[in-house]
Formats: structure tokens, sequence, C-alpha cells
């Protein structure tokens, strides 16, 4: 029956974008110039006035160096405005609506709107989306059928299902049935086969969520890396009463870990910054959390809850981030959204942006979390983040200054993804 499903499932987005797979998809990207403006490259360098991107392909060809008279050549004109790398957004679950698979949509229909929300993100900019957390093989199947050319939308990554223990986070949705977005093991061999059983299916990282012990935790991290696969793991929340999660993943020399739940520590934060383990903080879900919007009810998961049960609330959120930043840890944008989020995710990820922003980082420093420091931390560093000669073509032309005001980031008046113009003022 799953097979039959999954073939149903193909069939329909295949039907659905043949025609578009011909013309825009899979069709040679045209020879872009981009004349005029003001580039903020994602780097540290100082933004540069009327830089002139010649794009070929797929990938940035050179900077400053005029196209010359070649037939072909698109000229767009950028003056008077700014042009980012295309963003990222390193926390996010398109394949399911939360709260829970309480809901009963089928497996089409969520195969379909998950495309639907990758669209909608390239609309805001986002060009690379990873998912950390997959309802069952969803995730694996929406990324084998755009690497075939055959759906557009931000590109996107996936660890599929998230790993975690027997009754572990994301198994506690339906409790009498297996998880659908979550696979539950015991020991650290159970972890090993887990993490094979991804590598199998094609996973692009290891996502793991609380509470593993110490030795579940460095088999995962054992057997991800020996296949050259990045760890990511859920830290805190109502499954690490103890505030042990955050520890036992850095010892084990995870690659990044999620969210802003008490860590355990000044010495747990600077053998982060030791390890050069990156930070996705989803402020903006804390904000809303703190806010009571997850609350199941009056007694669990509310904000009251988590101050008492965790020592968990805005001030002691806020004041562990400016730990990590002033020793030193790399932070990138994760929104934690959700496909309820489809139609608001413009404003749930300038939430995000503007969250780092009263936690204290420049908007300089935000657009490099939202755009190196995410694909250093996704190991795609030496193809996207930044626009360099020989990178991937991933560029926004923005209306306004978003090292002035922070808002301009998400409403593009261009959006280039791998060479091709795929939005143009459709986010407003």
């Amino acid at each position: 029956m799953r097979e039959i499903t999954v073939i149903a499932v193909l069939c329909l987005l295949l039907a659905g974008h043949v025609c578009a797979a011909e013309t825009d998809v899979t069709a040679s990207p045209a020879r872009l110039f981009i004349e005029g403006g003001t580039l903020v490259d994602g780097t540290e360098s100082q933004p540069a006035e009327n830089p002139g991107i010649l794009i070929e392909g797929e990938r940035i060809h050179s900077l400053g160096t005029p196209p010359g008279a070649e037939p072909g050549t698109r000229r767009i004109s950028a003056d008077g405005k700014w042009v980012l790398p295309g963003l990222f957004d390193l926390h996010v679950h398109v394949t399911f609506i939360l709260p829970g698979p309480r809901r009963l949509d089928d497996d089409i229909v969520n195969a379909i709107r998950s495309e639907r929300f990758l669209e909608r993100y390239q609309e805001i900019g986002v060009t690379t989306v990873r998912d950390v957390g997959a309802r069952e093989w969803i995730g694996y199947s929406l990324k084998r059928t755009q690497r075939a050319g055959l759906m557009g939308g931000a590109r996107y990554y996936t660890s599929g299902p998230i790993i975690t223990v027997t009754g572990g986070h994301g198994s506690e949705f339906q409790p009498l049935h297996p998880p659908l977005w979550a696979v539950e093991a015991s020991g650290p061999w159970a972890m090993r086969a887990r993490v094979r059983e991804a590598i199998k299916l094609e996973a692009d990282l290891i996502k793991v969520a609380p509470f593993l012990t110490r030795e579940e935790m460095a088999a995962v991290v054992d057997e991800a890396h020996t296949y050259h696969l990045r760890v990511t793991a859920h830290i805190g929340g109502t499954h690490d009463l103890d505030k042990q999660s955050g520890r036992i993943a850095v010892e084990a020399g995870v690659d990044s870990t999620e969210h802003m739940y008490p860590y355990g520590g000044a010495d747990v934060i600077n053998a982060m910054v030791e390890k050069g383990i990156y930070v996705i903080p989803t402020l903006g879900f804390h904000l809303r959390e703190l806010n009571d919007e997850y609350a199941v009810n009056a007694e669990k998961q509310s904000a009251r809850w988590l101050a008492e049960n965790l020592g968990h609330t805005y001030e002691t959120m806020m004041d562990q981030f400016r730990e990590m930043k002033a020793a030193g840890v790399r932070f990138a944008v994760g929104t934690d959204s959700n496909v309820k989020d489809l139609a608001t995710i413009d404003k749930l990820y300038l939430q995000e942006l503007q969250a780092f922003r009263t936690a204290g980082m420049s908007n300089r420093e935000i657009i490099q979390a939202a755009t190196l420091q995410a694909a250093e931390a996704m190991g795609l560093d030496d193809d996207l983040g930044s626009i360099e000669a020989g990178k991937r073509a991933d560029l926004i032309v923005l209306g306004a200054d978003p090292l002035q005001d922070i808002k301009a980031m998400v409403y593009p008046e261009l959006v280039i993804q791998d060479g091709r113009i795929v939005c143009c003022g459709s986010a407003h």
C-alpha cells in the first residue's frame, strides 16, 4: 500500500508540473548581468556600490566584469536597490501541520501542500531550506522529485523523520501509534540502525531529539560522521527536565543545535565555541511559545510551566543568547515553521530576524546568520551563502536598505535561484 501511495503522489506532482518543468525548471538558465545597486555579499566585506554581477548558467561568473556585447545576455538594473545572497531557513517542517499528526490529512495532500510551501519560501527570498523533521517518507520523495527537476521551490534538504528515544520528543503526539514524523529507538546499536536507515533513504543530515543518553548520542554522531553526514540536536524542552541534553550533545560533537532552552552553563557554551558548533536558536518560536501559542493545556508547555520546570523565560532565553554571542558562538536563522505557517511565512521569518535584533545583533550580523553562516552550518559554504565568483547564483534584489531596515529582507523585488529568475514582486 505504501508503494502505491508513493507512486500516486509522484504522478500527481508530475501531472501538475510537467509544463512548468519543461519551461522553467529544466531549461538552461539565461545569461544575466546585474548592474548598479549596492551589494551586501554575505561575508564580512563592506557593501560595494555598482559591483556588476555576471551570471552564466547556474553560477556567478564574475563580479565587476562587464559582459561585453555577447548576444543572449539579459541586463537587469539594480539602480537604487540592494543585492544580497539568497536566504536560508535551517529549521523548517514543510510536510506536516502542527498541532501534531492528530490531523487526518492524507499523504498526498501533505506532499502537494509541501511543494506549495517551498514555492512560498522562494517568493520571500529564501532559496534554501533545511527540513529537520519530516513526515515519514514524504521529505525524501520531495527531495528526489526536486533533484530530478520535476518541481521547483526553495532548494530542499531533509533529515527525514527525527530520531528519538522510545517515548522521546516527536513521539508524544500519537502515543498509541508509531509517530508520523519521528522514529524511536533504545540503546546505542538501535540508534546506529536508525541512522543507517536514514542514510539508505538519502537523508542530507541527521536530527535527534531528547532524551538520548551519552552512549546513544555518541553512537549517533559516530555513525553519521562515518558517512560524512552532519548531526543537529534538539536541545531541551519538556523531555529534558534536568537540562542535560545540551551538555550531552556538545560532548558527543554534534555539528549544530536547535532552540534556546537552557544549555547547562558557561562550560557548555565554551565547548561549543571550541568545537565550532552552530546554533539555530529559533527565537521567534520561543516568543510564540512563551506567549502560550503552543500550550497543550494550562498544566504543560505553558509559559508558566516552562518557567517553573525548566527555568525557561524570555529573560533567561535572551541572556543565554547574549552569553553565547559574547563567547563567539555562530548562529544561523531557523523559524521552526510548519505548514500552518504557509500563508504567513514572511511574517514568521521577519519575526526571527527582529528577535535577533532585539537580542543584540546588528543588521549586518543578521544578514550573515541568514546567508553565509547558515551555509557554513550545513557544510554548503563552498557553493552557497555569499555572492562570489564560482558559487551558485542565488541572489535577491531588495527595494530598501536591509542594513537600515531588516524588514526589507523578506519582501524582495527579484529572486534568482540557480541563475533563473524565479520570483519578481510576488511576495508583497
